[in-house]
């Protein structure tokens, strides 16, 4: 042990520490642990087998697991847990509990609301805040803001709440919203293996992938949104939907499941689910889900061309259920067709917000 630390009489420290540094009543620092200078170590606090750099603070009644590293000017939350294998770079502020194996990044704040799940990779300058819900194995890469506030002009300090599934990715600079209080509730929700990419900003009550309308991928990800997409508040996309660089979603629109969005396109209309857009209007069908997802197991229009007959059909429909009598011909075609015409079927059937079906291309 060196000099020039002030340590309470009952704190216990079995580890190795450096110099100017203070540790309160009844902590413990364990065998194999490293603390570095100048460091503010509160009361009852318990660190297992970690090592600490310079200058970090750690409130009341924090504990920190085996094999734990936290690098400089760091501040742990009164009262928070810091599961084993964590990592945590330099300036980073911390009020919520960190499970085992995340992976936390320079510059990052996570405010005391937040719940994040196991093994989640937060990159450098992310804050996190609101009351936002995390699940498992998400990466967020540098500048993600998650958690804010709805950008409404009406009530845009009501803070709603905001889930996040398991499995997906975030590119630098995502926005993600809370959501407002409306009469379906007041949360954003992402799903499950979601890949998003730079720039992309969904806004409150948006639903990402939350439905089960066809199975996941057999790739990494089945959802796909990409470079600069802007989703406005009440935005619904299914499951398996692949959204282009710079699409742009208006409010209460919908893209059904397995939909593929050219990039640039301007939604302010209902896609049905396998639809293929181009800038406003439908132009055919996306092979990938229907090979992939739900089975059909081949690419070849042959094979597939139905299902564009079913998009045309309801597409050209004077509105949903105008759309649903005319695509009862199409049921009995065989096992994959039924299934492609129920998802079709099923989210015809849904809310449809207020918003008409996208046309087809003439």
């Amino acid at each position: 042990m060196k000099n020039f630390n002030f340590i309470d009489k009952n704190a216990k420290i079995y580890g190795t520490i450096g110099n100017f540094n203070s540790i309160g009543d009844a902590s413990q620092i364990g065998e194999k642990s490293l603390i570095g200078n100048c460091c503010n170590i509160g009361n009852n606090v318990r660190i297992i087998y970690a090592e600490l750099g310079d200058f970090n603070k750690i409130e009341n009644n924090v504990k920190i697991g085996a094999n734990v590293v936290i690098k400089n000017c760091c501040h742990l939350g009164f009262g928070i847990t810091v599961g084993k294998n964590v990592k945590i770079g330099n300036n980073v502020s911390i009020e919520c509990d960190i499970p085992d194996g995340c992976i936390i990044g320079n510059n990052v704040t996570i405010k005391k609301s937040v719940v994040l799940g196991k093994n989640n990779i937060i990159h450098d300058n992310c804050v996190l805040r609101g009351n936002t819900l995390i699940g498992d194995n998400n990466e967020f890469l540098p500048g993600c803001i998650i958690g804010f506030w709805p950008k409404d002009i009406g009530d845009h300090h009501y803070e709603g709440c905001l889930k996040i599934g398991d499995n997906n990715f975030f590119g630098e600079n995502t926005i993600i919203n809370v959501g407002e209080k409306t009469d379906k509730g007041d949360a954003t929700i992402i799903g499950n293996g979601i890949y998003s990419m730079d720039k992309v900003t969904i806004n409150h009550n948006d639903l990402i992938a939350v439905g089960n309308e066809i199975p996941d991928s057999p790739r990494a990800f089945t959802t796909i949104i990409s470079s600069g997409v802007s989703l406005a508040g009440h935005v619904e996309v299914g499951k398996g939907a692949n959204l282009g660089m710079q699409t742009v979603a208006h409010q209460f629109s919908k893209i059904g499941a397995g939909a593929m969005i050219g990039m640039n396109a301007n939604i302010t209309k209902n896609v049905p689910p396998f639809a293929k857009v181009i800038a406003t209007k439908v132009v055919g069908y996306n092979k990938r889900p229907l090979a992939e997802n739900l089975g059909f197991g081949t690419y070849e229009d042959e094979y597939l061309e139905l299902v564009g007959y079913m998009l045309e059909t309801a597409c050209k429909s004077e509105n949903a259920e105008d759309a649903i009598d005319k695509l009862r011909k199409y049921k009995g075609r065989g096992q994959w067709y039924d299934k492609a015409l129920e998802v079709i079927v099923n989210f015809l059937e849904s809310d449809q917000n207020g918003r008409e079906l996208m046309k087809c291309r003439k």
